[in-house]
Formats: structure tokens, C-alpha cells, sequence
């Protein structure tokens, strides 16, 4: 019995410290885009990638969105448990079977007073990671780290 409540602890703290490397890898590779194209995006992070105690990954963001001229924070979250892809197209995602995403979004105008709250249930979690190209190795490191935490996921399509 001891031995497996040591081998249960042992492997509980493996994962963890793995999903730690999934969010240390997601927001080296965030910062290094922004501090790297400042010029060509208006994305701002508010809380960069974290995993907290329900085992959901989150991003908050800020970012203004010219298709409406107006400024979005976006906050979104998804349990661990629940990606089952991870691919790039014009964004690095993370994907779900089911709409497991939930992507709380506000609004703002120019002078930042909140204009509208919209939560939307998707299936996938934009990543704000879109600038560098040639990366397979920031993907795999990623996949790898999941498959260590105990999550399998997929990364069948990986577009520059």
C-alpha cells in the first residue's frame, strides 16, 4: 500500500511539474513573438498562460480588433483533460472534440468603457502565438510535454 501511495504521489508531481513546462513553453514562445514583431500587432497579455487548480489551461488577453474598432479583452479556458489537437494554420490552436473552449469576450470603445460581454463555447483556444514561422520544434516540445503530463494529443496539421 505504501508503495503505491509513494509511486501516486511520485507520479502526481512528475505531471505537474510537466504541465508547468507546457505553460512555461506556451508563454516563452508568446513573449518571444512579441517582444520580436511589437510593431505589427496590438496584442496585450493580462494573465499569460496558466493552469490553475481545476486543471484548466488559461490565457487572457487584450487586443484591438479592427474588423469592429474596438478594443477586446479575451479571456479563455479549457481543461487539460479536454484538448485532443494542437495544429497551426494563420494561428497556433488548441483543439477540442466538443465546444469545451469557453471564451469570455468584452468590449470596449476608445475611451475603454465595457460596451458589451459576450461568452462563446468553442472548440478551439486561439493561442495568440501566429508570428514565427518554421517552428515544428516549439510543437513537438509541446505534444511531448502533454504526453508526459498524461494527455495525448494530436498535432496532424502544422501550416507556415
Amino acid at each position: 500500500m505504501r508503495i503505491v501511495l509513494i509511486y501516486f504521489f511520485l507520479f502526481n508531481l512528475f505531471a505537474f511539474s510537466q504541465e508547468k513546462k507546457v505553460v512555461d513553453l506556451l508563454n516563452k514562445q508568446l513573449m518571444k513573438e512579441i517582444k520580436k514583431f511589437t510593431n505589427e500587432d496590438s496584442l496585450k497579455i493580462i494573465q499569460p498562460f496558466y493552469i490553475n487548480e481545476s486543471k484548466k489551461l488559461i490565457l487572457e488577453f487584450e487586443k484591438y480588433n479592427s474588423y469592429n474598432e474596438k478594443w477586446e479583452v479575451i479571456k479563455s479556458e479549457v481543461s487539460l483533460d479536454k484538448i485532443t489537437g494542437f495544429i497551426k494554420d494563420i494561428n497556433v490552436i488548441f483543439q477540442t472534440e466538443e465546444k469545451d473552449v469557453l471564451e469570455t469576450i468584452k468590449t470596449y470603445n476608445e475611451k475603454k468603457e465595457l460596451i458589451s460581454t459576450d461568452i462563446i463555447d468553442t472548440n478551439l483556444f486561439f493561442t495568440g502565438i501566429n508570428k514565427e514561422q518554421n517552428n515544428t520544434d516549439f510543437r513537438d516540445k509541446i505534444v511531448e510535454a502533454f504526453k508526459k503530463a498524461g494527455y495525448v494529443i494530436d498535432s496532424q496539421y502544422w501550416y507556415d
